[in-house]
């Protein structure tokens, strides 16, 4: 039978067709665990709080508006008279910081649904600023002939989620301690707290300070709602993989391997907080929590992430195993059948198996070195029995071996691991050519074809 070498490779490379699908199942696989990991965080947020964003404080102050109306009426004799009557309007003055120094420290630590293990933190804040009462001044001079009856202002702070206030803050309010109570009395949004103030003065400018601490729970993430007219946010934790956010960037920031600190500073220009204020004035009270800076606490390459990475490369390990067995078939003048061709291809795809599996209980790293060392051994023992050779058995074990090294090299960069990935493309590609640069494929094939009929019976 003449061609047999073609029919062959034929068959080989519908092999490898094949066992893409084995591959596609891998990928679903890791898609399922993904899927059933957020499940789990959904589970953890559900018993504790989730993202968590502070807004800064808000001085809201309601009061009534009395002041005389005149309206031209007609009566029954068609006589036009002038009415004056007096309108009274309740409403609500809200009043944003001056100035607002935010100081976090994050300690972050770990809950666990089953295998998976869910970051959550506690974030120790500390709040201080002051408000004007400038801005109160103001409204009674643009209302100076109507009446105005102050109603008792409170210091409302927004939270997105309210169970992540751990322990009941106190405020101190000009040098006043007075204790915050749940919700934050504002239209619009009832997450937060809120302290009731006392009497506010009216009669010239003066600065109001405040400051409170706040113990807040919360996963993923941590942001803060810059609601004032000069802002400073410093913050630090002990999470060596942030992910900045937000509506700015950090001005300076400082990640190192047990953590980072990061520091914010803006005006009441950067992020357009008096549009938020203004929102607020009617009824639309959450908007306070849209412009924000913060962070999420993220894992850069997860386990998941590398596994899906790594079986992207199955193809390319598949590919070059079964070249190399190609020509020390071709090169030896031996014959390796279909069937062994593709155990040696499940043998490597049971390699993401492995690491898929055993990576849910142990470190990525001994999971894959574990995985590649029992896939390798395997092979390597497999080479020299169907290659007739154990010398050439260990060859391609150390070959083999050296691709694992390099991939998980790969894996590992989270920035240039495209640039990795097609730089060894293009190196095992170079050494292939070369090293078979002199070959006369003519004459190996018909030798190949040669020794298949002289082994056949007649």
């Amino acid at each position: 039978m003449k061609n047999r070498f073609y029919f062959k490779l034929a068959t080989i490379f519908a092999l490898i067709l094949a066992l893409l699908l084995p591959q596609g199942f891998m990928l679903d696989l890791v898609h399922e665990r993904t899927t059933w990991r957020y499940q789990a965080f959904d589970t953890v947020e559900r018993s504790w709080p989730g993202r968590q964003t502070l807004a800064a404080p808000v001085l809201v102050i309601p009061y009534d508006l009395t002041y005389k109306s005149k309206e031209k009426v007609i009566d029954d004799k068609h006589v036009e008279k002038e009415i004056i009557s007096e309108v009274t309007l309740h409403n609500v003055l809200y009043l944003m910081p001056k100035q607002l120094t935010v100081n976090s420290q994050l300690e972050n630590s770990l809950r666990y649904r089953g295998i998976y293990a869910v970051p959550v933190y506690n974030s120790h804040i500390d709040v201080t600023g002051e408000f004007g009462n400038q801005a109160i001044l103001e409204f009674l001079s643009r209302n100076k002939d109507s009446k105005i009856t102050w109603g008792k202002p409170h210091l409302s702070v927004l939270v997105s989620d309210q169970r992540g206030i751990a322990t009941q803050p106190d405020l101190l309010w000009n040098g006043e301690k007075i204790a915050f109570q749940p919700s934050s009395h504002l239209p619009g949004t009832e997450q937060g707290m809120n302290a009731q103030l006392p009497e506010l003065p009216s009669g010239e400018a003066v600065r109001l300070p405040f400051a409170f601490t706040l113990e807040l729970h919360g996963m993923q993430g941590l942001h803060f709602a810059l609601v004032a007219e000069n802002t400073d946010v410093q913050t630090s934790a002990n999470w060596p993989h942030p992910s900045f956010t937000g509506g700015l960037l950090p001005e300076t920031h400082d990640i190192t391997d047990k953590g980072f600190t990061a520091r914010w500073r803006a005006s009441s220009f950067s992020l357009n907080v008096a549009g938020a204020l203004e929102r607020c004035s009617k009824n639309e009270c959450s908007s306070l929590l849209g412009p924000t800076v913060g962070f999420e606490l993220v894992q850069p390459v997860d386990i998941y992430q590398q596994a899906e990475r790594s079986i992207k490369y199955a193809v390319l390990l598949i590919v070059l195993t079964f070249v190399a067995l190609i020509l020390f078939e071709l090169l030896k003048q031996l014959r390796i059948h279909p069937i062994q061709y593709l155990l040696v291809g499940m043998a490597l795809l049971v390699f993401y198996l492995l690491l898929i599996s055993l990576s849910e209980h142990i470190l990525f790293l001994y999971a894959y070195s574990a995985g590649a060392a029992a896939c390798t051994v395997l092979l390597t023992v497999y080479f020299g029995g169907i290659l007739r050779s154990g010398k050439l058995g260990l060859l391609l074990g150390l070959g083999l071996s050296v691709l694992y090294t390099v991939l998980y090299v790969i894996l590992q960069s989270e920035e240039s691991a495209l640039l990795m990935g097609s730089v060894l493309t293009f190196v095992v590609l170079a050494v292939l050519m070369l090293a078979t640069r002199h070959f006369d494929w003519y004459a190996l094939t018909c030798q190949s074809e040669q020794d298949a009929e002289l082994v056949t019976p007649k």
